[in-house]
């Protein structure tokens, strides 16, 4: 096209620019200036917005030309109207009255304080009660745990024909008291009551007599020689309705009761680690291979029916542990551990130490026992391996590594802080607590001293725990022994009834031989033995996992407010995408314009 072209030129909106120069114009340079300037500014805006209502444009014009409280009101007007967030779009229409603006900003607010209070529920649910225990889908069958490891104590801590613990009390007493014609011990003597004394009541602990320290392999030698011999107190063991030989089944361990025996127990080397292997404690070396067992993954796919740990195919007194023991009267004690003969039996998984002052059954002479057992077990979700244990309130395998122990357990935990915590207290340790070489031994003068450690050790447990303690969580202690996220444990049911063997003894003429061996004997009859074939497993499980808090945070969201992953995308776009381009094309215009100016000017 010619620049003689007569073609009309099409007017620009709003603005009149002037055709050409002529004599009757009295027009100066800056006038010209602002005329190029918006026609520039007029060009650009129809090129942009044609398409656009006239709010759009003016709030487009707004933050590309105008102040920066402009702009930046503009911006908030931009995204109220884009914005997909229920409500947001009435409060930044700019022709609606105040009353409608009033009535919008308070329904807003009042779904935003009910959102957000419905919200810190559910917060706090899944950060404070994240765990929920439940029974588990499927039964499971008693062949998939071990038999429990069964620990017989008998209560009688001294022959009488060995040591006289009753004379020996009685002496020291009227020897203490100055009474005429009493002796004092020989130094001998001495050691044997210093040794029984650990293993009897406290009430006989009120004669300050012995040592403060003794070697712990001297205690547990002295309680040897003394205690009831096996062959008395085994005399008939049965095992999956098998005759066996007690003495292959049966290992010697030391408990805070003396020397007792365990059946299904682990070796010292599986039990403790290398600090804690002393040579006060080891009586065996089995020559077996590794125990095909653990607490958290089970039996390997490679056991097979005769592992180690044993286990039972089956419920039933047959296919269980048969114990016939008994007792020779003459060697009773009745001043140690009062007028109560018998045992003490305990049952536990095996890896934990027996620990005979907490739950155990008496079984007394002259009865037959029966032990039926209903196993209680509790395992933990995959879910929970991220959590934190005090939130999950139980602690995995690796997570929680013992000084003296291989396995973590609740019991062995709680042990091995009572043996720290007397160490602190009293300088020295029980005999039967876990320690390693460097640790004295306490002797009987300061027995007193770890009998109230003890004490103290639960009231500070207690103390701290009640400070710390939140809603169904247990409150942080010095010990923090959380349970195991695994763990086993043995619930029986007790039933018995007199047994009259002597009776039965006289009848059976096969026995002659063995009636006078069992003259002055006393005796009593145990079946340990599963209940069922099969037992429900608890489980810990996610309560509110991350996708079920997600998901309910976001109903929430979006029953009061409609707002969606992509709502919350949307304000940050706005916020940080959007909010740049503007300020950048903002910054570009207006260089532009200063260009432009300059040019004509």
């Amino acid at each position: 096209m010619s620049s003689n072209s007569t073609q009309p030129q099409t007017p620009i909106t709003g603005l009149e620019v002037p055709r050409a120069p002529h004599a009757g114009m009295l027009a100066t340079s800056s006038q010209w200036k602002r005329a190029a300037l918006m026609a520039k500014s007029a060009s650009a805006c129809r090129e942009t917005n044609s398409d656009d209502s006239e709010d759009e444009v003016d709030t487009k014009r707004q933050i590309k030309y105008g102040s920066g409280f402009q702009a930046a009101k503009a911006i908030i007007h931009e995204y109220c109207d884009y914005s997909t967030i229920h409500g947001i779009r009435y409060l930044g229409e700019k022709k609606r009255p105040w009353l409608e603006r009033l009535f919008w900003v308070s329904v807003f607010l009042l779904s935003i304080f009910t959102c957000f209070k419905l919200t810190m529920n559910i917060w706090d649910k899944w950060n404070n009660n994240p765990v929920i225990v439940s029974f588990a889908e499927k039964s499971t069958p008693v062949w998939q745990i071990p038999f429990p490891t069964v620990t017989v104590c008998p209560e009688t801590k001294s022959r009488q024909s060995v040591f006289n613990f009753t004379n020996a009390y009685w002496q020291i007493r009227d020897f203490r008291g100055n009474v005429t014609g009493v002796k004092d011990f020989n130094e001998h003597d001495y050691l044997f009551y210093d040794a029984v004394s650990q293993v009897c009541d406290p009430p006989l602990h009120d004669i300050p007599v012995g040592d403060a320290r003794r070697k712990g392999i001297e205690i547990i030698d002295t309680l040897t020689e003394v205690k009831p011999l096996f062959n008395d107190t085994f005399l008939d063991c049965k095992w999956r309705n098998s005759p066996t030989k007690c003495k292959e089944i049966f290992h010697k361990v030391v408990t805070e009761d003396g020397v007792c025996y365990s059946f299904n127990a682990l070796s010292p080397a599986e039990i403790y680690r290398a600090e804690g292997i002393i040579p006060d404690i080891i009586f065996r070396e089995e020559n077996r291979l590794t125990t095909e067992w653990t607490v958290e993954d089970g039996y390997s796919l490679s056991a097979n029916e005769s592992t180690y740990p044993h286990r039972v195919l089956g419920p039933g007194a047959k296919a269980g542990l048969y114990l016939f023991m008994g007792g020779i009267e003459e060697d009773f004690d009745d001043m140690c551990r009062g007028p109560v003969q018998g045992f003490k039996i305990l049952l536990h998984t095996p890896g934990e130490v027996a620990q005979t002052s907490r739950q155990y059954f008496r079984i007394p002479f002259d009865q037959e026992v029966l032990i039926s057992i209903r196993p209680k077990i509790i395992t933990t979700s995959d879910g929970l391996k991220h959590y934190e244990p005090h939130r999950r309130q139980c602690y995995f395998q690796r997570e929680r590594r013992l000084r003296y122990f291989n396995t973590y357990s609740q019991t062995n935990c709680e042990l091995e802080c009572l043996a720290n915590f007397t160490l602190s207290e009293c300088g020295c340790v029980k005999f039967s607590m876990p320690h390693n070489v460097n640790v004295p031994v306490c002797g009987l003068g300061n027995l007193t001293c770890y009998n109230e450690a003890e004490d103290k050790l639960l009231v500070q447990e207690f103390n701290q725990s009640v400070a710390t303690k939140a809603d169904n969580v247990r409150g942080q202690t010095d010990c923090n022994c959380l349970p195991s996220c695994t763990s086993i444990a043995y619930e029986a049911e007790i039933s018995q009834a007199d047994f009259d063997y002597k009776t039965v003894a006289k009848k059976d003429k096969s026995e002659e031989d063995d009636e006078a061996k069992r003259q002055g004997m006393k005796m009593s009859r145990v079946s340990i033995f599963f209940k069922e074939a099969q037992f429900l497993t608890s489980r810990r499980s996610e309560l509110y996992g991350t996708t079920d808090f997600l998901a309910n945070c976001g109903g929430l969201l979006g029953l009061f407010m409609g707002v969606s992953t992509l709502s919350i995308v949307e304000l940050v776009y706005f916020c940080t995408v959007r909010l740049i381009s503007n300020l950048r094309m903002r910054r570009k215009t207006r260089k532009e314009l200063s260009q432009a100016a300059n040019k004509e000017a």
